[in-house]
């Protein structure tokens, strides 16, 4: 299995390369749909690595493939400045198992 991580931030994507993974950088929107479903249609793929901003564009579609499948893992990335909300990581888990903490 391998890891792909999809950006449109160039930095990203030259760091993580850097670091093994293997990438792709999109310039538009469009671009990062479209790499995103072929990262699901392709097998040896188990992980997609995103940004948060991008995570952001592809929402829908990342939840939408949590809830269904199993395989790939996504993973999403803070950006420089961190998460840009302070209760990220609550919101996703109320989200994933609908219980509220506080």
């Amino acid at each position: 299995m391998i890891s792909r991580v999809i950006s449109r931030d160039d930095e990203l994507l030259v760091a993580l390369r850097m670091s093994g993974f293997e990438g792709v950088w999109c310039a538009e929107a469009s671009d990062l749909h479209e790499a995103f479903q072929k990262a699901l249609e392709d097998k040896n793929i188990g992980m997609i690595i995103l940004n948060e901003k991008d995570f952001r564009e592809l929402e829908e579609e990342v939840l939408a493939v949590k809830e269904k499948k199993r395989s790939p893992f996504i993973c999403t990335l803070p950006g420089r400045d961190g998460y840009s909300e302070d209760d990220f990581i609550l919101k996703y888990v109320r989200e994933a198992i609908g219980v509220k903490l506080d």
